[in-house]
């Protein structure tokens, strides 16, 4: 019985507490974004940053998710940051403890509230599954890189259960030769109390977000490991052999870290 039981308590708890922090942090991200404007703040660099991480962490407390950092420490900018993609909380979960620019699908821009947010706070876009688009969003990258600034992508293109790496796109690791700045790999995963993979965090197979939201929330504890690896020089390197280095790496992360038992649901 308590297992049905404790999970709705903790629903119906989160949840409305959620729905009211996610709400009034956005006014208050959005107020203090101006404010920065007003006095010429660099991206980044003012209250608007300081709400943001508030505001990313508290989200993951809510939820029942724990953030811990392993491996490398994350490289001071200029630096394209490469992770694999599981959840839409691999974005709070990066930028809690870090300000980044991340590259993000067009269709984020346009979502009530959180696209404005968004936009305000960095994020660039990039129009998924057209190869035209990428002149333009590399560009954004380079310049974006030369504040100097951390950029972040997820070259996977799509988001996975974390249990394995897709092939690596290669094309936006044009901003990293173009820049001629370092490429660092993360890796994220999420992980139960007993050390194996939560299957509830990955947010795949054309999920409604509501219902996955719901669904996470009646988690007991979900720990979100952040592991950096090494930083990759993107000297005498093309896109395409940038791309396999970075794979490479990812992969080794990876596999080091599978041998987390997987829950079964």
């Amino acid at each position: 019985m308590g297992a049905y039981v404790l999970p709705n308590l903790r629903r119906l708890v989160r949840i409305p507490v959620l729905f009211l922090h996610v709400m009034l942090g956005v006014v208050v991200i959005l107020a203090c974004v101006a404010i920065d404007r007003l006095l010429q703040k660099p991206l980044h660099g003012g209250l608007g940053r300081r709400a943001q991480a508030f505001w990313c962490h508290s989200i993951c407390r809510l939820l029942g998710v724990r953030i811990r950092h392993a491996g490398e420490r994350i490289a001071d900018p200029p630096v394209l940051l490469a992770a694999n993609h599981v959840s839409w909380l691999d974005i709070l979960v990066i930028s809690a403890d870090h300000p980044v620019s991340f590259l993000s699908k067009e269709e984020v821009r346009r979502w009530p509230g959180i696209g404005f947010v968004a936009t305000c706070l960095g994020t660039l876009y990039v129009q998924r599954g057209n190869p035209r688009a990428a002149p333009k969003v590399v560009a954004d990258m380079v310049e974006r890189l030369h504040l100097p600034d951390r950029v972040a992508f997820f070259p996977e293109g799509t988001t996975t259960r974390g249990m394995d790496l897709l092939p690596l796109k290669h094309r936006l690791f044009q901003a990293a030769v173009d820049a001629k700045v370092p490429v660092q790999p993360l890796l994220l995963r999420y992980l139960n109390p007993d050390g194996s993979v939560n299957c509830r965090t990955p947010f795949v197979d054309n999920q409604n977000l509501i219902a996955q939201v719901i669904r996470l929330a009646g988690e007991p504890r979900v720990e979100a490991r952040l592991i950096a690896g090494d930083t990759l020089s993107s000297i005498g390197h093309d896109r395409a052999s940038l791309r396999d280095v970075v794979e490479r790496h990812m992969r080794d992360m990876l596999l080091s870290q599978n041998g987390h038992k997987v829950a079964i649901e």
